[in-house]
């Protein structure tokens, strides 16, 4: 095969597969116990539904495959209000009787232009649902006895993480102190030991994979990808943080080398 034709197949096939990737969701699993009486939390984020390539009947033939106790929704769901409609619908075809927590994220907030009215309109809607936005705010769970807090924080990026409102509504007498946000960038920002857990998104993984991680370079100012923490599970400021790749795509519905990622916890 001739030298330019190669190139020109290579560069007709790249794109298609990168298509291809971001309708490939996978399913990671964090055991943090192995018990059979562990709390079971889903995280789905990054939805932006625009470029979404994960149909709603997958996300919802995993939860019902895997059947959490709840369900954490960690940001970035729109990019404009005329994206709302749609993201409702999708919202609704996989909540049925799964119990969903849900913060908001950099895009959600610019969507609106981070004005409070457009904002609260966009939590009726998600509210409608019977999700539920927790917004610097807690809720406590229980199960077999056991009680967790349960909190969200606003995104940070956006000014919208008010971390005195968030952790004074946490109950101290919690068994475990789960946390989630957008942006984990927020972690720096905690006191060590004030949540055990994490759950955040924001990065994509790298959405398209680049060598010497040049994707985070030029395209991230955020501290934690500067310091390597891009996707997966780390300890950081005493905190287990887990970065969700998430399960849309920002600007383009391509991925390379990060495929769209929904994950089960087993928490103690």
């Amino acid at each position: 095969m001739p030298y330019f034709l190669s190139v020109a197949v290579i560069i007709i096939l790249f794109p298609l597969y990168m298509y291809w990737e971001a309708s490939l969701v996978k399913l990671e699993k964090i055991y943090f116990t192995k018990s059979s009486s562990s709390l079971k939390i889903m995280q789905i984020s990054d939805i932006h539904i625009r470029h979404l390539r994960v149909s709603s009947s997958k996300v919802k033939k995993l939860i019902n495959k895997y059947e959490p106790d709840y369900i954490i929704m960690t940001g970035d769901y729109i990019q404009s209000p005329k994206d709302k409609n749609t993201f409702i619908k999708f919202l609704k075809e996989i909540n049925d009787s799964n119990k969903i927590y849900m913060c908001l994220g950099n895009h959600d907030y610019e969507a609106y232009r981070n004005k409070s009215a457009g904002i609260n309109s966009f939590i009726k809607a998600i509210e409608s649902t019977n999700a539920v936005v927790l917004n610097n705010e807690s809720v406590t769970v229980i199960k077999h006895g056991r009680s967790y807090s349960v909190t969200g924080f606003g995104d940070f990026r956006t000014g919208n993480a008010d971390i005195n409102k968030a952790l004074k509504s946490i109950d101290d007498k919690s068994y475990a102190k789960i946390a989630f946000t957008h942006n984990p960038d927020l972690v720096l920002e905690l006191p060590v030991g004030s949540v055990d857990y994490l759950l955040c998104g924001h990065f994509h993984g790298g959405q398209i994979w680049a060598p010497f991680k040049l994707e985070f370079k030029m395209l991230r100012c955020e501290k934690l990808c500067k310091m390597g923490y891009t996707r997966g599970l780390h300890k950081i400021n005493g905190i287990n943080v887990y970065l969700n790749r998430g399960l849309g795509n920002v600007l383009v519905p391509f991925r390379f080398l990060s495929r769209p990622e929904i994950t089960m916890f087993y928490m103690p």
